[in-house]
């Protein structure tokens, strides 16, 4: 495997963070999601702006959310372990984030004013740009 160039390696990092932070959070998702839930409306609460979610009574979405979450984990380990190769997954990435962003979004503006809703707006789209800022250099290089 040749040398990897200094944008390159720290877009190898960006998803090794990527990676771990994405699998912790699908964990809590999966084990804690009514204490997450129950963080965002004390928080709320204080701000008095937004309004409280309820409690995750059933396993479904959870599930699908669980699994969206361990796609991400993958691509972002993948692409990780060898960016030369596997940087055609990151566009999967961004689609991903930018859809889970934008559906967040779109929750709190037509649906609840809900501080979790814009939070993962502002999450997932921050991750979105700094995955770009990283990795269009990257594909830069390597199209040059």
């Amino acid at each position: 495997m040749s040398e990897l160039t200094s944008k390159q390696k720290n877009y190898r990092l960006l998803m090794l963070l990527l990676f771990w932070t994405f699998l912790i959070v699908g964990l809590m998702f999966y084990f804690i999601p009514n204490p997450i839930i129950n963080v965002f409306n004390i928080v709320s609460e204080k701000i008095g702006y937004f309004q409280p979610l309820p409690q995750n009574i059933e396993k479904f979405y959870l599930d699908l959310a669980v699994a969206y979450m361990a796609c991400v984990t993958a691509i972002a380990y993948m692409i990780s372990k060898n960016v030369l190769k596997n940087l055609n997954l990151t566009p999967v990435l961004i689609v991903g984030k930018t859809t889970s962003s934008l559906i967040s979004l779109l929750s709190f503006i037509l649906y609840q004013k809900a501080l979790l809703y814009l939070s993962n707006f502002v999450i997932d789209g921050s991750i979105v740009l700094i995955v770009l800022v990283l990795y269009l250099p990257v594909k830069k290089e390597l199209i040059a």
